[in-house]
């Protein structure tokens, strides 16, 4: 009688076993679909606002479009929420003593003119950073690492990597976070 009861049970954990592995890798291939390159998802390539502009202009003109060409350029509409939670990417830009925020809502990067609260990372720079970055992308990791611009980590590094920000804080100033 014993034996059965083993068998039955040993059966059972095998069960449980197959459907555990197969709900882990249906959450992970979901996690990984998710994190795949969203620009589709941004519509059309955004038009380059310094494009027609002298630098000085583009300084005097400068808005939230300016912010979100500067996100775009880094790839910003690649984050995505941690695999089953609402918990949207949201940045912080202060360029010049301006407060600018973003949150990245399914590869959209939806802009606003204020502070954030609960931010995953703060982007400082100043208008002339961001116009030379605007203009040319390959300038975006010399700004960095040469400390004319600044990205500071606000949120933990098991979030930032949930998020997907390792790809983006490595495209900004070419080192990873880990």
């Amino acid at each position: 009688m014993n034996k059965r009861g083993l068998s039955k049970l040993a059966k059972f954990l095998i069960v449980f076993i197959i459907i555990f592995i197969i709900l882990i890798a249906i959450f992970f291939t979901i996690f990984f679909i998710n994190a795949k390159d969203n620009s589709s998802k941004s519509g059309t390539v955004p038009v380059n606002p310094v494009s027609n502009l002298t630098n000085e202009e583009a300084i005097l003109k400068f808005d939230k479009s300016f912010v979100f060409y500067l996100l775009y350029s880094i790839k910003a509409y690649d984050l995505h929420n941690p695999p089953l939670s609402s918990d949207k990417p949201k940045i912080e830009i202060i360029i010049s003593n301006q407060v600018f925020n973003a949150v990245i809502d399914e590869g959209r990067i939806l802009i606003s003119e204020d502070s954030i609260s609960e931010k995953d990372i703060i982007i400082r720079t100043t208008k002339e950073e961001s116009v030379k970055m605007i203009r040319d992308r390959k300038y975006i990791e010399d700004s960095f690492k040469s400390e004319k611009s600044s990205i500071e980590l606000v949120s933990g590094k098991v979030t930032l990597a949930a998020k997907g920000y390792l790809g983006l804080y490595t495209e900004i100033t070419g080192k990873s976070i880990i």
